[in-house]
């Protein structure tokens, strides 16, 4: 079964900063079959009014912090039910963007396949200037069924 340090509950990650290449943006960009100029180019970028070639806004994905305090999740078994973004200063090549996460919420509840421990996880990016870059929520579903081995 999970383990949860409900006492870390709400204790932010260590601050990771990212520094925000344009290889990474753009096979980002490619991936999702998205065409915009302005995630390959930075002439077509600044043409827009952008500082540089721009992040998708899905990419925060890329930055999300998994070593939060007191959370540790199994293996197998875990499903993500939910996922929320708040979006602010669009980030671009060059941006360091400074992301921390935490354990926001922590809930058990009784399902067909037995117990499940619902963990929202919640996460935020600021541009080096204190502006902030966007705000995640995510809804993980621990489920019991699965013989959990720790990672």
């Amino acid at each position: 079964m999970l383990h949860l340090d409900h006492v870390h509950l709400g204790e932010h990650s260590a601050i990771k900063v990212h520094e925000i290449e344009r290889g990474a943006v753009s096979k980002f960009a490619r991936a999702l079959t998205l065409t915009d100029p302005i995630y390959f180019s930075r002439e077509a970028a600044q043409s827009q009014g952008y500082r540089h070639i721009v992040a998708p806004p899905t990419f925060v994905v890329t930055l999300l912090p998994w070593d939060i305090p007191g959370l540790t999740l199994p293996e197998a078994g875990v499903i993500h039910g939910e996922q929320e973004f708040e979006w602010g200063e669009p980030i671009c090549v060059t941006d360091a963007i400074s992301v921390s996460g935490w354990v926001d919420e922590v809930k058990s509840r009784s399902g067909r396949g037995g117990q499940m421990t619902i963990i929202t996880v919640a996460s935020e990016g600021e541009h080096a200037d204190g502006r902030m870059a966007f705000r995640a929520r995510a809804v993980l579903i621990v489920t019991e069924a699965v013989d959990h081995g720790s990672r």
